[in-house]
């Protein structure tokens, strides 16, 4: 009957220590999984609003002389006055051409036809 007590009392504080620990949130990560286990990771193409607000956040810089190319459209951010620049006021812009426009992103400066929005000119800054 004394040995029943004990493996009655062992396996219930067994039972209260483990309990908290398996409680616990446990952090997923479903890479880790997918590459501990050999498996594909599935796209996931519809993010949740926090993952939209972090990558909007934290996207990479635009770097006009590099990610964009002449007969290119101008992405629709770019079309307000703020990016707008007067060519006179730089030696290095060429005179305006009809339905042409210079603007200015991240340093670069790129003249762009203003009914197409299409790339005609980029001079790095």
């Amino acid at each position: 009957m004394n040995t029943l007590v004990k493996a009655i009392v062992l396996s219930l504080s067994t039972a209260l220590v483990a309990a908290p620990a398996m409680a616990a949130p446990q952090e997923h990560n479903p890479q880790q999984h997918h590459q501990q286990y050999g498996h594909q990771p599935v796209q996931n193409h519809h993010k949740t609003p926090v993952q939209q607000h972090y990558n909007a956040v934290h996207k990479k810089a635009v770097n006009p002389s590099h990610d964009w190319r002449v007969g290119q459209k101008v992405p629709t951010q770019y079309h307000g006055q703020s990016y707008k620049v007067d060519h006179k006021k730089f030696k290095k812009l060429s005179k305006l051409g009809k339905n042409q426009q210079w603007i200015k992103v991240n340093g670069d400066y790129i003249l762009t036809n203003v009914m197409s929005h299409n790339i005609i000119k980029i001079i790095a800054g």
